[in-house]
């Protein structure tokens, strides 16, 4: 089984902090997936992500705010290509401003190409009011498709967003919406959906929630419209423990008549209000009904209750749960930052490797702004140390590290310096 750690390409410049109060966090800085060939795991993607601000973080249940993140996908024979890249860019508030996405151009330019862009706007209260969606014309120019305009109710909860499409002269023609109500609580209790018709809206769909006494979502409820009255669709029910831990999540679809079965997850063995197992089962109609185990998920946290790994098993009626093909298995990976800042000032830190692929000798050249003593560790793929060099205090150093009685292959380079730390990738070939 294949054990990689994420291959990081991009340096991360560090910022020094002055004395004042710093509230710690951690934020997601890398993840990477492997696939199940019936064999054994094969890399499948990996993705970095790099922050230049102290200030900005995110994880998988929040919005990451990185400046560059980018993709990776790996063929036969373990060999990583470019795949997707993402700039991000923020005002002064730390709101999103302008996201770009981009595909590498393996074939002809070997480039990255831009596909589409997002242009984000925010009301008096730093609430999103409008994204407006672009796509790249192939040569020079961001076309523009369509905008989300957002709208707020008095509680400064969204109430409104309307997708309208760009009519190439002068204006956004409203082409759908959302509406959001809420109860007493601010939890979300329907979003009914519609189309524009001759300027008008009509209903197609919409969802009805339900939550207990401690605001836990009990039901999710949808349906479409069918012209004069809602018919149901599907509907989700929820379970808890006496700790509120979600225990069960059913789903059933209507056959005209009632809800029947179709699948069930159950969760357990909680840490901190998280499962660390997942059962996943799907309704067997044979006879009478019952439920039938298909995957199990394992699941693991750090301290600060994000996931780090992801891995599921299949079902095998004869000899119980094993790894299959199509499991998949995930990691991801966390650095510390600085959620709340005073006073930062811009000291950065880049360093430069060459030469890449590396032969024989590997040259660093680290550039700080301030100076300061730092330690360079090689780790391979699998996270294990291969060479650790010690590097005096100084603003500009160059050292040179000999690989040729390295492995082929990726390996990640972490310089760990007084004030931050830089983080690169190399590949060896000898």
């Amino acid at each position: 089984m294949n054990k990689m750690k994420l291959l990081l390409t991009l340096a991360i410049p560090v910022v020094v902090l002055s004395q004042d109060a710093q509230a710690q966090s951690t934020r997601l800085t890398a993840q990477a997936h492997w696939t199940h060939n019936g064999a054994e795991f094969k890399r499948f993607d990996s993705t970095a992500y790099n922050y230049l601000s102290t200030s900005r973080g995110g994880d998988l249940k929040s919005l990451l705010k990185f400046d560059e993140s980018n993709n990776w996908s790996f063929t036969a024979g373990d060999t990583q290509n470019n795949n997707m890249r993402t700039l991000q860019e923020f005002d002064a508030s730390n709101n999103l401003t302008t996201k770009v996405t981009q595909e590498w151009d393996g074939l002809f330019t070997l480039s990255w190409v831009n596909k589409f862009k997002y242009i984000y706007s925010y009301n008096s209260s730093n609430k999103k009011a409008s994204m407006v969606t672009q796509h790249w014309d192939g040569t020079s120019s961001w076309i523009t498709d369509s905008r989300n305009a957002y709208s707020y109710n008095s509680a400064n909860q969204l109430y409104q967003d309307q997708f309208q499409l760009w009519d190439g002269i002068a204006s956004y023609v409203p082409s759908s919406q959302t509406l959001y109500y809420y109860d007493i609580a601010g939890n979300v209790i329907n979003e009914t959906k519609s189309n524009f018709v001759a300027s008008s809206p009509v209903f197609t769909s919409q969802t009805n929630y339900t939550y207990n006494s401690a605001n836990k979502m009990l039901t999710s409820t949808h349906s479409t419209w069918n012209g004069a009255s809602w018919d149901n669709t599907e509907l989700y029910t929820y379970t808890y423990d006496s700790s509120n831990n979600r225990t069960t999540k059913l789903h059933q679809n209507f056959d005209g008549t009632a809800f029947v079965n179709d699948m069930l997850s159950l969760y357990s063995d909680f840490t901190s209000g998280n499962p660390q197992t997942e059962i996943a089962q799907t309704w067997d109609t044979t006879g009478s009904g019952s439920w039938a185990d298909m995957y199990k998920y394992a699941y693991t946290y750090n301290s600060n209750k994000q996931l780090t790994s992801a891995t599921r098993q299949s079902n095998d009626i004869s000899i119980g749960w094993t790894y299959a093909f199509g499991d998949t298995k995930a990691n991801y990976y966390y650095g510390s930052f600085v959620s709340s800042v005073k006073n930062v000032s811009n000291a950065g830190g880049t360093a430069t490797l060459y030469p890449v692929p590396s032969q024989g000798d590997l040259n660093i050249t680290i550039n700080w702004t301030n100076a300061q003593s730092s330690t360079i560790t090689i780790m391979d793929i699998q996270g294990r140390v291969v060479k650790t060099v010690s590097v005096p205090s100084s603003t500009q150093h160059t050292a040179t590290i000999s690989v040729a009685d390295m492995a082929n292959g990726s390996y990640m380079v972490n310089i760990n310096g007084t004030n931050g730390s830089i983080v690169k990738q190399i590949v060896v070939a000898n």
